[in-house]
Parts: structure tokens; sequence; C-alpha cells
């Protein structure tokens, strides 16, 4: 998990992903909602990192958050994309404006995913000592978190209220 990044270390408890949360079994609201927090904390620490720059890296931090950060956005948009939105669609109750919704969050998903990618190269990067632009990469950490935190808050405060695990079985 990542909440041992703070420290330069990092709990590696799970199997593929090293992340115990991704490599559970069960996947419900409540594990998407443990997924969020672990989305959240991980934002925090790429704001550490924003925060450190220029002079002041936690190389060892910066590896170990490249190295979270796509398996664990991955794994997150795969659930929410094959198992969640399709329930929340063919739930009768669904309002007209939610596809148009969901397909402009599997967009977000697809550009999350590859700036992801970009921001996990620019860590290992900084994290092994490379030269980098720190001011871009800067840029680069706070235009990420800002994005997965909104994302986030929209899912939460629209998307997922008053939705129940029953509710969701039951479609």
């Amino acid at each position: 998990m990542l909440t041992n990044i703070r420290d330069g270390k990092r709990d590696t408890g799970g199997d593929r992903t090293g992340n115990r949360l991704l490599d559970a079994g069960t996947r419900d609201l409540a594990w998407l909602d443990r997924a969020h927090t672990e989305q959240l904390a991980l934002c925090k620490e790429l704001e550490d990192i924003a925060d450190s720059l220029p002079a002041n890296v936690n190389r060892q931090k910066c590896i170990y958050a490249a190295k979270a950060l796509g398996p664990l956005i991955k794994g997150i948009h795969h659930y929410e994309e094959t198992v969640l939105f399709p329930q929340l669609q063919s739930n009768p109750d669904a309002t007209d404006a939610l596809g148009p919704t969901l397909e402009r969050l599997k967009f977000e998903h697809c550009e999350d995913e590859c700036f992801a990618e970009e921001l996990t190269d620019a860590l290992l990067k900084l994290g092994s000592g490379d030269r980098v632009n720190m001011e871009a990469v800067g840029y680069m950490l706070r235009g990420f978190f800002e994005g997965i935190r909104r994302h986030i808050a929209f899912e939460r405060e629209h998307l997922l209220q008053g939705v129940t695990d029953k509710e969701l079985q039951a479609t």
C-alpha cells in the first residue's frame, strides 16, 4: 500500500502489482472506496514530491511512486469500466445523461493513463538522479494529481451518491 511512501518505504504485500488493494479478489463499492482512498494517498505523495522540487527530492519516494502509479490507476479504471459503469448503466433508474457522462469518464481514464505513463518516466528519471526539467516535472505532478482529485470528487459526489452494492447487484 502507498501509505508508507512518505518515509521512502513502501509496503509490497501484493502479488502481481505490489499493491494489496488491487490484488484482493473481491471488488465492490467498499473496494472502490478504498481504491479511491489509495489514489488520494498517492496524490498526496505526488504533491509532497512537487513541493520538494528542486532541491529536496527524496529519490526513493520518486521511484516507489513511479512504480505504484500505473498499476493503481489502471486497476481502478479497469474495475470502473468493466464492472461499475455497465452496472450503473443497466439500472432502470439511470437517466439519459448517464451514458454521455460515463463516456466522458472513460475518455478521462484514457488521458489519465497516458499522463501516468509520462509521469512515471519523469519520476523514474528524477529518482535515479538523471537531469530533468524541474519546472516541467512540477507542472506534470500538479496537473496529474489535481486532475485525479477532481475525477474522484466527481465520481463520489455525482456518480456514486446513494448507490449501494445491493442496487448494483440487482441490475
